[in-house]
């Protein structure tokens, strides 16, 4: 009779299975809360810069008056060029790169930095020639403080990467929360002492210099002296790919206002950009700590974990914005005229159709993480390009259907993107169609009947603000009872899964 001691091969594969299936699970509820965690921070940092961004600009422009925010403004257009070349595209690719292959991180870091010397020599000379090109000598020292940025940038980029890679977005968040608040104190120390614009150049620097001082402290890596270019082909090609869809999104941008200015004059371009500025940025600033946090995990999990996780995230971002579109949709003409005056009556209408759109074309743009991190880098610039020319053949029948007519025209661009998407997503071998449409379908439907009884409240007094207060009420307690009714049960297990996790 064999004793106690001896093992049993049978029962030490059961256990063995049992302690290896234990493991897993523990490692997925480790991933799963650290998502969570990034995607909180994000969100966290993102509504503080947003409510930062709405206290300094009126204070700044109080600081400052129009003059000084002129001569700043005359940098910007180069400095947002610029910027979408300072990483080459490196930055998200090298999170797909093992931290052992010290040679391509330590030549991925030279060739980095040479791009952001290049691009701080670059600016600083174009700023003497706008300097003289507009007449205005200041121009050149706010340019010369604005192409530091570039060097603080670059700097940023390989531990940016590093720390995307272990997951860490959490501690980006921290220093892009440190670089606002230190920007912000610096330039309204700056505007106070009458630096005038270099305040503005100031704050922007800082920003920068504060986020690479933090991101450097918590994840350097001494590089090596190595330069082998080849060794970095797979990255060049993504960066290639990123840094394509970057300048696609950039030209396409100017194209569509150049022909709708054309179209139909500057006042109107004015009231358009506005429109299109205010959906855009809301429905950005929820989607981008979403968007971070999909990339890093996906990096390293299985198909089926991916396709959960991306489900899941399309499900949330659609309780987010679906409400706040829907209901911007029904008050957001009234508020626009009420603030703005009646010469602004017409971004209102076009903010209203377009900000639906903008909400479902962010949460279709979820699937490009999970592109991203499978190496389809060229499959995301196609879907952009097609949106880009989309948007400018819906400006070319303004002078037949209007602003708001080609606004629809536009929305449709969107909604053909959202498909292509996801069914590029499939051929890359993450299915994903009945999931999506599962995810949004709920929160949009429910958000809708409550849009629809903003509006009839607000119908008959559309600038008075008491009706719009007393409208988003109405319309916010329709779309939680509808969402409780179609998704009560999906709410409560996401419920009951958020608090186990955090009991973890």
């Amino acid at each position: 009779m064999p004793s106690d001691s001896t093992a049993d091969p049978a029962r030490m594969g059961t256990t063995l299975g049992i302690e290896a299936d234990a493991a897993v699970a523990a490692g997925t509820v480790g991933e799963t809360k650290r998502l969570a965690v990034n995607v909180l921070a994000g969100g966290g940092v993102n509504v503080i810069k947003i409510l930062l961004q709405l206290v300094m600009l009126p204070l700044m422009a109080h600081l400052l008056g129009p003059v000084e925010f002129g001569i700043y403004a005359l940098a910007l257009p180069t400095v947002a060029f610029f910027m979408t070349l300072a990483d080459g595209g490196l930055g998200a690719s090298l999170a797909r790169e093992s931290l052992d292959s010290r040679d391509v991180w330590s030549t991925a870091f030279w060739l980095i930095m040479a791009v952001g010397i290049g691009l701080t020599v670059a600016m600083t000379g174009w700023g003497i020639v706008l300097a003289w090109l507009s007449q205005e000598p200041r121009v050149k020292g706010v340019m010369a403080l604005l192409s530091l940025s570039f060097l603080f940038v670059t700097i940023s980029v390989v531990p940016s990467a590093r720390l995307t890679r272990d997951r860490r977005l959490a501690m980006i968040s921290v220093a892009d929360l440190a670089g606002n608040l230190v920007g912000a104190a610096v330039g309204v120390a700056l505007a106070a002492s009458g630096a005038g614009a270099m305040s503005l150049a100031a704050q922007y620097a800082t920003l920068s210099l504060v986020r690479a001082c933090v991101l450097n402290a918590v994840a350097f890596m001494r590089p090596s002296l190595v330069f082998r270019i080849s060794i970095l082909k797979s990255h060049l090609s993504t960066g290639s790919s990123l840094m394509s869809s970057r300048l696609v999104e950039f030209a396409g941008r100017l194209v569509e206002n150049l022909v709708f200015g054309r179209l139909f004059g500057p006042a109107a371009l004015g009231t358009y950009t506005f429109a299109n500025q205010v959906p855009r940025f809301v429905c950005e600033a929820a989607s981008g700590p979403l968007w971070g946090a999909l990339y890093a995990y996906a990096l390293r999990e299985d198909d089926e974990q991916i396709r959960q996780t991306h489900a899941k995230l399309v499900y949330l971002l659609a309780l987010l914005l679906a409400p706040v579109a829907l209901l911007a949709a029904a008050t957001g003409p009234g508020l626009i005229y009420l603030i703005l005056g009646p010469t602004w009556e017409e971004a209102g209408k076009v903010m209203a159709v377009l900000i639906p759109f903008y909400a479902l074309n962010v949460i279709a743009t979820l699937s490009g993480a999970v592109l991203l991190a499978r190496g389809a880098g060229w499959a995301i610039f196609w879907l952009l390009l097609f949106l880009v020319v989309g948007r400018t053949v819906a400006v070319l029948p303004g002078p037949w259907v209007g602003s708001v007519g080609v606004a629809w025209w536009i929305g449709l661009a969107q909604v053909v993107y959202t498909v292509l998407t996801l069914v590029v997503l499939a051929r890359n071998g993450m299915p994903s169609t009945n999931r999506f449409v599962r995810g949004i379908r709920g929160p949009f439907a429910a958000a809708l009947v409550a849009g629809l009884g903003c509006y009839a409240v607000v119908y008959s007094a559309p600038t008075d603000i008491t009706r719009i207060s007393l409208a988003l009420i109405v319309g916010a307690g329709i779309y939680v009872l509808l969402l409780i009714l179609l998704e009560g049960s999906r709410l409560r297990d996401d419920v009951a899964g958020m608090m186990r996790l955090i009991r973890r």
